[in-house]
């Protein structure tokens, strides 16, 4: 795409058509191939950052957890999250997906979780010394987990108009790439507010368009602090973590970005779109049979899941506990010639986000044995799995 192509489709947005359907919340959100029903809007009303973050707290932790970022890196990681949430505010993400008040930022923390997750699975830097890839890992997830977190924020800006719900006197619709919905509420001292789709004509299962992700290089830096982009250029660096960022930004691979990461961030944002529609949330998972590749239908509809019975299997001195995390024997908690080979589990686990790395490694040693640790929504569901034996152990803090 040319920088004309760019600068039109900018214009574009900045001179919205009028809009003729509004914001659907249905109690069950219709099949990705369904055509877009008219529906009542979805009402939104002045509300700080912290009070919208807050309700997502919990997906907040286990994002942090992925990224196990130092502090610098986790101000800017932050500080990007604080001015997403500030520029949408309560918008929804799409008709079809995500569709309540906040569900846009909801679903940009899913695409940053699983953009991290899938990550961490996917070699780079392979002309450099060891000291050296580990001292850049923390930078690469930070460059997957902003990726993820504004990837659809073109899109979503670019398909709403939002306008004062009532008023005497009403303003002009929301500037949507020109101001934070957050601070044209303060300045107009609205408490209430509509917002409306205007023409969005893409199925939520297909890749954005680059109609869409150009405006995501347009957004970046009024979402981004200004010492991101020194993060991602460091001092010796080839280019290929900024241009793989940017490549990630926009969905376009270019010959100097990894692209398997190019991809992930991709299919990350699927990933949230097709859990929300299974289960409402996408890291609700636990209970459905992970299915492997050469075994029967009938046994994966009828088997519980591996992790279940894993669990269930497990004896009082094998049960430890760090923090809020179940630490698993591994492998040698995977004794049953039933289940799947250790290394198959241990990577279905990590893409479904159930595994807490620990530093960056996914198994490691703990006292003298090697384990794995489930995040803590995961290990409470475990817990009612445990057998009343295993329940009384004591929990170790780390």
């Amino acid at each position: 795409m040319t920088a004309s192509k760019v600068l039109t489709i900018i214009n574009g947005w900045l001179h919205p058509h009028h809009a003729d359907e509004t914001v659907p919340l249905p109690n069950n959100p219709p099949e990705p191939h369904q055509p877009i029903q008219p529906a009542s809007g979805c009402a939104g009303y002045q509300i700080g950052i912290g009070t919208i973050l807050h309700q997502q707290q919990k997906l907040v932790e286990q994002l942090n957890e992925q990224l196990n970022l130092p502090a610098e890196l986790q101000q800017l990681f932050d500080q990007t999250l604080d001015n997403l949430t500030h520029w949408l505010h309560l918008l929804p993400a799409h008709p079809q997906h995500h569709c309540e008040p906040a569900g846009a930022i909801r679903h940009a923390l899913e695409t940053a979780f699983w953009s991290v997750t899938a990550m961490q699975q996917i070699h780079r830097d392979h002309d450099l010394y060891p000291d050296q890839r580990r001292a850049r890992e923390p930078l690469w997830r930070l460059m997957a987990g902003v990726a993820g977190l504004l990837y659809d924020s073109g899109r979503m800006t670019s398909c709403l108009v939002v306008q004062q719900s009532s008023a005497e006197q009403p303003t002009e619709p929301w500037p949507a790439l020109q101001q934070p919905l957050g601070s044209w509420l303060q300045q107009h001292r609205i408490t209430q507010y509509s917002p409306h789709w205007k023409q969005c004509d893409t199925d939520p299962v297909k890749p954005l368009t680059p109609e869409y992700t150009a405006i995501n290089l347009f957004l970046l830096p009024q979402l981004t602090p200004r010492a991101f982009c020194n993060a991602l250029q460091p001092d010796g660096d080839n280019g290929t973590l900024w241009q793989t960022f940017v490549s990630a930004l926009t969905g376009q691979k270019n010959g100097h970005g990894v692209s398997q990461i190019i991809h992930a961030v991709e299919l990350a944002r699927l990933k949230s779109i097709k859990l929300h529609f299974e289960h409402g949330q996408a890291l609700n998972q636990i209970t459905k049979p992970v299915k492997v590749k050469g075994q029967p239908e009938a046994e994966k509809d009828d088997e519980r899941s591996w992790l279940k019975q894993i669990i269930s299997n497990l004896h009082a001195e094998n049960i430890k506990w760090a923090k809020e995390s179940l630490l698993l024997p591994w492998p040698d908690a995977v004794k049953s010639e039933k289940t799947p080979e250790p290394d198959i589990l241990l990577r279905q686990w990590n893409q479904r986000g159930w595994l807490r790395p620990v530093g960056n490694q996914i198994v490691f040693r703990r006292n003298g044995h090697l384990v794995i640790a489930l995040q803590p929504d995961i290990s409470r569901q475990c817990k009612q799995w445990l057998s009343t034996e295993s329940i009384t152990g004591k929990q170790h803090d780390q």
